[in-house]
């Protein structure tokens, strides 16, 4: 079974590589999983959502840039060559990166595709739904507290290996011994793999 999902936006963190996460939550908005996006893909969302539209110079630039931009283009010409109708479903995780495929759901050929691109195919194309498998979404998700929620709740799997290094460097320099041995212990899970 599949979990309907949808996409609720894209929040920095404090990171030195100047990361993001996107929020994606089921239909009703109980529980979200947070994918690690990096700055283009950040912008990728945020342009998409208004974000960076001020003024009627901003908004021309933004309209340019999604008339040739990839998730588009390629929707229009899927649309205009073929009859395949395409879904996206995140489908698990492997060293902190979620895993998708891109699913003809006529026939049932898979595509992978990195979850955060799928993610954008399916925002960008309304007639392409987003998906996650149920027992990777009863697995991975946490409670959803809103889009204006002080902090967000994530799994340490969906870190990658760098993140949660310097993760656990900044806890240890903060005397955080607890959460660092958390830290050390998915890491060590993850070097026993």
């Amino acid at each position: 079974m599949r979990i309907p999902l949808k996409v609720q936006g894209v929040t920095d963190i404090a990171t030195a590589n100047d990361t993001a996460l996107l929020i994606v939550t089921d239909q009703q908005e109980k529980k979200q999983i947070a994918l690690v996006v990096n700055p283009h893909l950040r912008y990728e969302f945020a342009i998409r959502r208004g974000k960076y539209i001020n003024d009627k110079e901003h908004s021309k630039i933004a309209a340019e840039h999604l008339e040739t931009a990839l998730p588009e283009t390629m929707s229009a010409m899927i649309k205009y060559m073929t009859e395949l109708e395409l879904a996206v479903v995140i489908v698990g995780i492997f060293d902190g990166e979620y895993r998708a495929v891109l699913e003809d759901q006529r026939s049932g050929t898979i595509f992978a595709i990195r979850a955060s691109d799928g993610i954008l195919l399916s925002y960008a194309d309304p007639h392409i739904p987003l998906y996650a498998e149920e027992s990777l979404w009863e697995r991975q998700s946490m409670p959803y507290m809103g889009t204006d929620a002080k902090g967000i709740s994530m799994p340490l799997n969906t870190l990658s290996t760098d993140m949660l290094k310097q993760a656990m460097q900044k806890c240890i320099e903060e005397e955080k011994y607890e959460i660092a041995d958390q830290l050390k212990k998915e890491l060590d899970r993850r070097s026993d793999n």
